[in-house]
């Protein structure tokens, strides 16, 4: 019988298809007191500069783990194996059946780049997985070998942390297939060898995270956080700032989903919760297509973990993985407050619209030149629903009622933590909007990308009027009205397929909306991307994303018990 349970939280492209408790509704004294100016007193037009967050949140796995020595030893949890290579840290062990494409000429350059990777991941202070912790060599076990992990011919596909239980405990490994074994030889010719490379180092992460105390009710994070990790050592090491997993491209080309979302914007109208709840629907064992293309990778993007690192610092997100149990915004709540958290997600929303990444900010203008004009819709049959096809842009889509008061399309309103952009067109030096939240815990901000390239913001009202003088000129006379939603606990269904109502009314100072498909984020480089011209931005420029997606074939749901969540 197998030893094995197998939760993939991330499928290779190479598969067949490829405290206190915190409330969410704050009190009125709250909302009044940070956010809402009097109505008596004069509008506050000055620039808003964002403050430091006190208390913040910072970890040091060393703390815990100290400097773990290099193990000496493998486990032998599981039965059929015949082959075993081991270098330093790392082991790989094959069964009797290997595919004979599967020699050292792959395994030894395979087991280097694991060394090299993860002990740049231990300098920057994050541990071995459980089994070096433990006094035994991290292991990768090949996948249709006829080893207890499964029963796969050796001409299977596919790759997965997963983890073997044996002596009462669950050991997390990494277990693949020939096809990203055999992408280490040189001899291999195959066109998306480095893309495998990569994705072998995001699964060895994945066995650091699987051994974390936290994060076990946000699957989300467990790909958008390794993806943060693996960017993060990359560019510290070579210093190249300029690019970004495309898939990072769709919380920013649809900043309405909610921050915590496992595949984003749902057939339905809803949104995937944390741990993908709502994306599993079945006709007996044929899994149907809930989610739309591109969006549907929303959780392997790390734009939030990025503005974690850049704001409330890299230390952030091993905190997180320390200490945030269930999901991570409710985590990070218990570490800075209600205020704070909300003031988070509102800072997060407002810097997506201008593109405010520092050292990362060319690469997320990249990912939105990338996503700008893609058909978004229904990704393949079966589907739930055929729906329309959704022009992709970050700017939401309004109506104006005549006297200026402006009503948001709603398909498109915010989720839960989600937000709307709605680019204005300037007329005066000092602009002013009324905002009239239909629903719960809502913020308004007025932000623009100046002609000096600086970015500047306004104050910050959950309900009311907000002005902004305009000291710098805004690029293209256009500036952003920011409208977010800050719920951050995630309660169920009723949270999952809410979306967030609300009206603009446009006072002074604005002669009305700006096109919702002309590229505002690029500041004074701004270039027009015409409608004629979109088919350029469609599926097919990203070769990897059809493959990639296919992960959402699996079921997403966590096992009955959390100690199997992997």
């Amino acid at each position: 019988m197998k030893k094995l349970i197998t939760l993939s939280l991330f499928l290779f492209a190479f598969t067949a298809c490829s405290g206190d408790q915190i409330t969410q509704t704050e009190t009125e004294e709250e909302e009044q007191k940070d956010t809402t100016p009097d109505e008596e007193e004069e509008l506050n037009g000055d620039p808003y500069t964002w403050p430091e967050y006190s208390p913040n949140i910072e970890y040091d796995f060393r703390d815990d783990y100290g400097d773990v020595p290099m193990p000496e030893n493998v486990l032998d949890d599981c039965e059929g194996v015949v082959g075993t290579q081991s270098s330093e840290w790392w082991t790989f062990r094959w069964g009797s059946t290997a595919n004979s494409l599967v020699t050292s000429d792959a395994i030894t350059p395979m087991l280097e780049r694991f060394n090299t990777d993860f002990a740049y991941f231990r300098e920057m202070g994050w541990p071995p997985d459980l089994r070096a912790r433990n006094g035994y060599k991290s292991t990768i076990y090949l996948f249709g070998s006829n080893l207890c992990t499964d029963d796969e011919p050796n001409t299977a596909l596919g790759g997965w942390q997963s983890a073997v239980y044996y002596d009462g405990t669950w050991w997390p490994m990494v277990l693949a297939s020939y096809y990203p074994v055999y992408s280490f030889d040189p001899a291999s010719t195959y066109s998306d060898k480095e893309f495998q490379k990569g994705a072998m180092i995001h699964e060895g992460i994945h066995s650091i995270l699987a051994s974390m105390p936290g994060v076990k009710s946000a699957g989300w994070f467990h790909e958008g956080g390794n993806t943060w990790l693996q960017q993060t050592a990359d560019s510290e090491r070579s210093g190249d700032y300029s690019s970004m997993g495309f898939l990072s491209g769709a919380a920013m080309i649809a900043p309405f989903m909610p921050i915590e979302s496992y595949s984003g914007w749902l057939q339905d109208g809803s949104f995937g919760g944390p741990n993908a709840q709502g994306v599993n629907m079945y006709e007996g064992s044929q899994q149907i297509n809930t989610w739309r293309n591109f969006l549907g990778g929303n959780q392997y993007g790390n734009t939030f973990p990025t503005f974690l690192g850049l704001t409330l610092g890299e230390g952030s997100i091993p905190w997180i993985w320390k200490y945030a149990e269930s999901t991570v915004l409710e985590g990070i709540a218990d570490g800075i407050g209600s205020t704070q958290i909300r003031r988070l997600i509102t800072e997060y929303r407002a810097k997506q619209a201008v593109v405010d990444f520092g050292v990362w900010t060319e690469a997320v203008i990249g990912l939105l030149d990338a996503s700008m004009g893609m058909e978004i819709g229904t990704e393949w049959e079966p589907y739930h629903i055929d729906v329309e096809t959704w022009i992709a842009t970050p700017y939401a889509q309004t109506m104006d009622d005549g006297s200026g008061e402006l009503t948001p399309e709603y398909r498109t309103t915010p989720g839960w933590s989600g937000a709307n952009q709605i680019p204005l067109t300037v007329s005066d030096s000092t602009v002013t909007v009324e905002f009239l939240p239909q629903d719960e815990n809502m913020r308004l901000q007025l932000a623009y990308i100046a002609t000096d390239g600086s970015r500047v913001y306004s104050q910050i009202v959950s309900e009311g009027k907000v002005a902004l003088d305009l000291e710098k000129p805004p690029a293209n006379e256009v500036i952003i009205a920011v409208v977010s939603n800050t719920n951050y606990i995630y309660e169920g269904e009723a949270t999952r397929t809410a979306h967030f109502d609300y009206r603009l009314q446009l006072v002074s100072g604005i002669s009305g909306t700006a096109d919702i498909h002309t590229p505002w984020y690029k500041g004074t480089d701004l270039t027009s991307m015409s409608l004629n011209s979109l088919e350029r931005a469609t599926m097919h420029d990203h070769p990897h994303t059809g493959t990639i997606l296919a992960y959402c074939r699996h079921n997403l749901s966590p096992p009955e018990n959390p100690q199997n969540y992997r």
